[in-house]
């Protein structure tokens, strides 16, 4: 391993410490600001960040690129929208595990789109997590599942159609003008549904816990994190990426558990371990069939 990957290989890493505490800061924030709001911030600022980052680049815009961007921005939305609707029924770590889940729901689809059929180790990872999700859920051994719960479950998968229409997406738009532009159209979106059905935001409302943690989301979480995201992945191998930034739902929960005091139960380790299994062995699955 040379320098270039050993840095990028750390860059990799932060990201998902990066975006693993986010869980937490969510939950902070949640409290006193209408989700709308949240999202809507979070991801505007975000975009802005990275456009004045990469500010040569972004004067290429073209109309297709912008029209393009539409609806990956509309789905990282809706992902975000409910990643923060779960936040405010159910724990950080709890969010982070279902979350983290979208990588299984992606060989799947895949399959169904264009008929590749995935890797045994696919199959593997969903019966896991179906058992990891009933632990999740089955705190009082009932195997109930909330409002949270499902909110998590439909970001999970709208976050796997999201990096899809990335993939499709970046075969016509940059990728640098591609994650600006997603995030700039994520947060007009949240925003103007912000001021049409919830109450004014009021700055004078929200704490200065809060306030600090959205803008750790808006330039942590989104702007450094996205940057160290594609910078670093130059010089990293793609499938030593993907599993790295699969830890990102290891360090959410670990997160919530040390700073939002989050109950730890059988039920939730042995389905937290059953989750990260899961996301091992499907990316691991990705990665044999890639080089088959």
């Amino acid at each position: 391993m040379d320098n270039k990957e050993r840095l990028g290989t750390i860059g990799i890493f932060l990201t998902a410490l990066i975006w693993g505490y986010s869980f937490v800061a969510v939950k902070i924030v949640v409290r006193e600001i209408e989700p709308f709001y949240l999202v809507g911030f979070r991801n505007l600022a975000g975009g802005i960040f990275l456009s004045l980052i990469f500010f040569r680049r972004m004067k290429k815009i073209t109309k297709r690129d912008i029209l393009l961007s539409i609806p990956v921005g509309a789905a990282l939305f809706l992902g975000f929208f409910l990643q923060t609707m779960s936040s405010k029924f159910i724990t950080a770590s709890k969010v982070a595990f279902f979350t983290g889940s979208y990588v299984i729901f992606i060989p799947f689809f895949a399959w169904a789109l264009y008929k590749k059929r995935p890797h045994i180790a696919a199959f593997v990872a969903a019966v896991i997590t179906v058992i990891g999700l009933y632990l999740l859920t089955s705190f009082d051994g009932l195997g109930s599942i909330k409002a949270g719960d499902l909110f998590a479950l439909l970001c999970a998968v709208v976050f796997a159609v999201h990096l899809m229409l990335i993939d499709k997406m970046l075969e016509y738009v940059d990728g640098i003008i591609m994650a600006s532009l997603q995030l700039i159209v994520a947060g007009i979106i949240s925003l103007s549904a912000g001021i049409i059905t919830s109450t004014p935001f009021n700055i004078n409302a929200v704490s200065k816990e809060s306030m600090y943690s959205l803008i750790y989301l808006s330039i942590g979480a989104t702007g450094i994190a996205y940057l160290l995201q594609t910078v670093s992945q130059k010089y990293v191998n793609p499938n030593k990426a993907g599993i790295i930034l699969s830890l990102e739902s290891f360090l959410g929960a670990l997160g919530g558990i040390i700073f939002m005091k989050d109950p730890l139960t059988i039920n939730f380790i042995i389905g937290g371990i059953c989750m990260i299994s899961a996301i091992f062995i499907c990316e691991i699955g990705s990665t044999i069939k890639k080089t088959d």
